[in-house]
């Protein structure tokens, strides 16, 4: 994290409103916070993706780690284990977050991490899980699973299924609860925790007790106003860089598969509850209150907030104010979840 950054989200809101020339965003009925509007700034004057055929992947994720780092407020000190598992055809690592207050046999979390199944990492996403961790009382299960375009879909759903498989076969020597485990991600995690619900139903496996959708991506082929709406410099989540994600993870002929997009998924009514939160300026606004609303008329019990002043991916933008203050909501309304 950068010091001058934190000094500058520490300003009372009316100095950093001057900062960014007294102007304020406003689209479709919100205002984008200050705060956001010089993490914005910030992004694009780092941005490195106007030319993302010819980056690669390698140089976007050396750019996202850095980045991701550099907005993110610095969490206090928690014990964590790294764990190297084997999945037969592959090793990936999964890092064990051990909060002080955590509860023999209570909840736990397997999260995945955002990044489009392109970029992204366990280190992007460790502040957001060691705070998750520590507000929550759970240990939390951050999965490293593989990436496209080296490797496309369905394996990173496959990795995480099996990472489900190898936590509730250890679930003893960790001391928590199988029927206790939720699952989590933010955007393309997201979209992994949801499709590993559709999965294990269908393979008979069992559940996680519920799932957590931070701004998840669930509906390939949704036509959606706030795509069209956000898709210029909303946290470099242009049109661009989504068709870029896109493509290295599916084929055409992917977009309808249930294990890609669980809009389409027919048995609707048998996935757990889940907790979905947006951003209020975030390209995939609008399908995640729509997968909220569908699975409540199929029976599934949900509980959906919208954060309308920020951006996608504020989880790791901690740095400002109102994303952790955003977080320490979320961690309560977790809590409250029977």
């Amino acid at each position: 994290m950068d010091f001058r950054l934190n000094l500058l989200m520490m300003l009372p809101e009316s100095f950093r409103k001057r900062m960014i020339g007294g102007k304020t965003i406003e689209r479709d009925g919100r205002t984008m916070s200050p705060a956001m509007q010089m993490i914005l700034y910030i992004l694009e004057k780092r941005r490195i993706t106007n030319d993302i055929e010819n980056i690669g992947a390698k140089k976007i994720r050396d750019f996202y780690d850095t980045t991701a780092g550099l907005l993110q407020k610095r969490p206090p000190r928690i014990k964590t284990i790294d764990h190297n598992v084997d999945l037969g055809d592959a090793q990936i690592r999964i890092r064990e977050y051990i909060p002080k207050n955590f509860e023999a046999n209570g909840h736990s979390m397997l999260f995945f991490h955002g990044g489009g199944f392109s970029i992204g990492s366990i280190r992007t996403h460790d502040p957001v899980c060691k705070f998750f961790s520590i507000m929550l009382g759970w240990k939390i299960f951050s999965v490293e699973y593989r990436l496209a375009p080296e490797h496309r879909f369905p394996i990173p759903l496959e990795d995480c299924d099996r990472s489900m498989d190898w936590l509730i076969d250890n679930a003893d020597e960790f001391e928590i609860d199988v029927n206790k485990i939720a699952v989590g991600g933010d955007s393309a995690g997201g979209n992994l925790a949801a499709c590993l619900c559709v999965k294990r139903i269908e393979e008979g496996k069992i559940q996680p007790e519920r799932q957590i959708l931070f701004y998840p991506a669930v509906d390939t082929g949704g036509d959606y106003a706030s795509i069209k709406t956000f898709t210029d410099g909303y946290f470099l989540l242009t049109k661009e860089l989504l068709e870029w994600f896109g493509n290295n993870y599916i084929d055409e002929s992917d977009h309808t598969n249930i294990y890609a997009a669980p809009m389409n998924y027919q048995k609707l009514n048998l996935l757990p509850p889940a907790l979905i939160i947006t951003a209020g300026f975030d390209p995939l606004r609008d399908e995640g209150e729509a997968y909220a609303e569908t699975l409540k008329k199929n029976g599934v019990k949900v509980d959906y907030k919208e954060y309308p002043s920020l951006i996608h991916g504020f989880l790791n933008f901690t740095i400002a104010p109102e994303c952790f203050k955003a977080m320490e909501e979320i961690s309560e309304k977790i809590k409250s979840i029977n």
